[in-house]
């Protein structure tokens, strides 16, 4: 078998050849060593064959004497670098795998009874929305500053990280979490009650121009709700209607058998703290009467909190050391996995909600073109506002369901324009607040 010179422009390869391979398999095993196409390459040798080699001829006829130089014309493929160079995991630094996401979220160093704290802020932690607020924080806002800092090193952290500042800011500005037991440690605290006082802060630090609620928080929490009293006892008195802004519904958990409620499933804990009996006065029949209290949603957030009341104040009037104790309602309450608020919203936005899964049931792709029956932000429910800038709650057949549904749009949209808002009746449920 001679051994052969190929020349391919300026480089020079030294080659085994083999007379007795067809000159097809010849090409392959060139492009394996120049890394010229077979469809590129011309061959020739002076001497050997005339012109170019021919897919047709025939080796083994040919005298091939040692060391022949034999010419490759073609240009090779061109190998590109990656754009982005590959990195291992082995080759990581701990805080390089923990941005990355290689390996499983940092947790936060409990500095004295913290755990409420540290779940409540684990959650907020993966909400898109509120970091992207959290970084715009305007000067001054030391809290806001404070939580995205800690946010940050978690993001860059494979070990616990200590959130002190924070903890330390969070006990000067509500001294209730700094409260100590008669031993001089830290007292354990209520998740539900870290989670108002974080949302009252920065519902004030994060303000966002251009949003109904005019806060950034709201944008993304807030709960359009509908409160309709009817007097019970009276019925010539008009129902007194009021619109509020929430930021978490509550889940009353209640049972054992002395109870005549019993509560197994969180829609039966919600529906029990949606409606309700009172007493007060009827303007119509002069004295305080039955009033029946039926709360409803009438705007969708974009990320629900649900409180599961699992705390209550027991009055003691037989102990002399104090009036009364927090006890814990240890009963087990169920949830699905998806948790559908239909039931519990508006007839308005109930029209918008079903006009849309009418779609998704019939494989119709909404009005944001992506086919996927989700429909855009005006088929979803989404508030119109008339000239004085209220809601004109029209269920126009040509224009979609707008009506109250889905205002945290109206809200999210100017914060957030190249983020698409899809889901005006599955708003995601973080967590659950014990």
């Amino acid at each position: 078998m001679p051994r052969v010179s190929i020349k391919n422009g300026k480089n020079t390869f030294d080659f085994d050849l083999d007379p007795t391979v067809p000159v097809p398999e010849l090409r392959v095993l060139l492009y394996s060593l120049t890394g010229v196409p077979v469809e590129r390459q011309k061959l020739m040798a002076k001497g050997l064959w005339r012109g170019t080699l021919k897919d047709t001829d025939d080796l083994s006829a040919v005298n091939i004497p040692e060391g022949h130089q034999v010419l490759l014309m073609g240009t090779a493929e061109r190998v590109e670098a990656p754009e982005v160079k590959t990195v291992f995991v082995e080759d990581m630094t701990s805080d390089e795998k923990a941005r990355a996401g290689a390996v499983a979220p940092a947790g936060m160093v409990n500095l004295g009874n913290t755990c409420y704290m540290n779940s409540t802020l684990q959650c907020l932690r993966y909400v898109p929305e509120l970091r992207e607020a959290l970084r715009a924080s305007p000067p001054g806002a030391n809290f806001s500053r404070a939580l995205a800092e800690t946010f940050a090193m978690l993001d860059a952290s494979s070990e616990p990280v200590p959130p002190v500042r924070f903890v330390n800011l969070l006990r000067t500005t509500f001294p209730n979490f700094a409260a100590q037991g008669s031993r001089g440690g830290y007292m354990q605290q209520d998740a539900e009650e870290l989670y108002n006082a974080v949302s009252e802060t920065l519902a004030a630090q994060l303000p966002a121009s251009g949003t109904r609620s005019g806060n950034s928080w709201d944008a993304i929490f807030g709960i359009q709700m509908e409160e309709t009293w009817e007097c019970a006892e009276a019925d010539e008195e008009p129902p007194v209607v009021r619109s509020d802004r929430a930021r978490k519904l509550v889940c009353n958990i209640q049972g054992g058998a002395a109870s005549a409620v019993q509560v197994n499933h969180l829609h039966e804990g919600l529906r029990l703290g949606l409606e309700g009996t009172v007493e007060k006065r009827s303007e119509v029949l002069g004295r305080d009467a039955s009033w029946t209290r039926r709360t409803r949603i009438a705007g969708l957030p974009r990320y629900l909190c649900v409180h599961m009341m699992r705390f209550y104040w027991k009055a003691t009037p037989d102990s002399r050391e104090h009036s009364g104790v927090k006890c814990k309602i240890v009963r087990p309450v169920s949830f699905p996995e998806t948790l559908d608020l239909f039931e519990f919203c508006t007839d308005k936005l109930q029209a918008a909600l079903r006009r849309n899964r009418a779609r998704a049931d019939r494989g119709i792709g909404g009005g944001d073109g992506d086919g996927d029956g989700e429909g855009d932000g005006e088929d979803q429910g989404m508030p119109a506002e008339d000239a004085s800038g209220g809601e004109t709650g029209a269920l126009d057949q040509d224009d979609g369901a707008r009506g109250d549904a889905g205002a945290w749009e109206a809200d999210a949209a100017p914060l957030y324009p190249d983020r698409e808002f899809e889901n005006a009746g599955g708003c995601e449920v973080f967590n659950d607040l014990v």
